[in-house]
């Protein structure tokens, strides 16, 4: 693996493309899969999560990775510190036997997904995604992680949405929450 220094915030902000009127007109949507296209760009993000989590002194068990954004992460810091990973998906993307639930978008809702083996009681999780928006998602994916009677002990993200409120909703559920990047 390449030695960089610690990467800073600026850096990952500079990588970010923003595509105007996407998914429709007036959204300014930031493209967190640009963060992947630029050089050294996924290594610079999963360095500054390591730092966060060994500098807070957070362990964890396992990796879960949302569909689909947070699977180069993920797989990144897994193959970085050797923790298994999982892959949260939507409906229909896991064979097997899988466990779910139901979660609310703005218009209507939607699956999320874990294989019936993704998790072991008692594992501490750690859950990455790529943008923390309304905070649905991670609700849902916190459901699943309760079924199989482990916990959370961290969720972290490129971007937080602060100005959809996901973020403080997830935290006033108890859960820590790091993002690199805040679009206030």
């Amino acid at each position: 693996m390449p030695v960089i220094e610690t990467p800073q915030a600026k850096e990952i902000q500079d990588m970010v493309r923003v595509v105007m009127d996407h998914p429709r007109p007036g959204v300014a949507y930031q493209d967190m899969a640009s963060i992947f296209n630029a050089p050294n760009g996924l290594l610079k993000v999963v360095t500054l999560f390591n730092d966060y989590l060994t500098h807070n002194a957070i362990e964890y068990d396992r990796i879960i990775g949302l569909d689909a954004r947070g699977f180069p992460m993920a797989g990144a810091l897994s193959a970085m510190t050797g923790k298994p990973f999982a892959m949260a998906r939507k409906k229909g993307k896991l064979p097997g036997e899988t466990i779910s639930t139901e979660y609310e978008l703005e218009y209507g809702t939607d699956e999320l997904h874990l294989q019936v083996d993704a998790v072991n009681p008692s594992e501490r999780i750690l859950v990455i995604d790529d943008v923390i928006a309304t905070g649905g998602t991670l609700e849902a994916v916190s459901k699943l992680v309760t079924q199989f009677d482990a916990t959370i002990v961290s969720i972290l993200s490129i971007m937080d949405l602060t100005f959809l409120g996901g973020s403080d909703k997830l935290k006033n559920n108890g859960l820590n929450v790091f993002s690199i990047l805040h679009e206030d």
